[in-house]
């Protein structure tokens, strides 16, 4: 009898350094509003893009980790809302997508899920959709779909 089950717990969050970059990008723009713009709109362009920036850095350094998959399998979603908690039996969907753009490929993880306290019989238009980048998770998105897919989460891969 085997039960060498993993039990560990995965998190996928924006790593720790570019969300202090935007942070100090933010303060460095913030203080060139004030200290080195000479004109007015300008103050105002950089000032609003230092806000911005630390608007970023703040939302990614706060909301960690972004996705966490632990035992039993549960999938927790960590937004600026709070954060949800979904069993395999709450997600309609995983997706991989990948597309080129600009001569690059990149990528979308979506889920797909049903909020608290649906039916299970509602309509496909009340189900939840939450889009994740690399910049979001700080891994590749094709590793968390692979941890997602083995944890028992239904998962369609554009590649297959």
């Amino acid at each position: 009898m085997d039960n060498s089950a993993d039990l560990s717990t995965q998190q996928w969050a924006t790593p720790r350094l570019a969300a202090g970059a935007l942070l100090a990008a933010g303060v460095v723009l913030l203080l060139c509003a004030v200290f080195v713009a000479s004109d007015a709109v300008g103050s105002v362009i950089i000032g609003v893009a230092g806000l911005m920036l630390l608007g970023f850095g703040a939302y990614a350094s706060l909301i960690r980790p972004r996705l966490e998959l632990s035992a039993g399998p549960r999938l927790t979603i960590r937004r600026i809302g709070g954060a949800v908690t979904l069993a395999p039996a709450d997600v309609e969907r995983v997706r991989l997508l990948t597309m080129r753009r600009i001569g690059r490929r990149s990528g979308q993880l979506e889920i797909d899920y049903l909020p608290a306290g649906a039916d299970r019989g509602t309509e496909r238009e009340e189900s939840m959709l939450v889009v994740f980048s690399r910049w979001d998770l700080g891994a590749d998105l094709l590793d968390v779909v692979e941890a997602l897919d083995r944890a028992g989460f239904p998962v369609e891969d554009s590649r297959r």
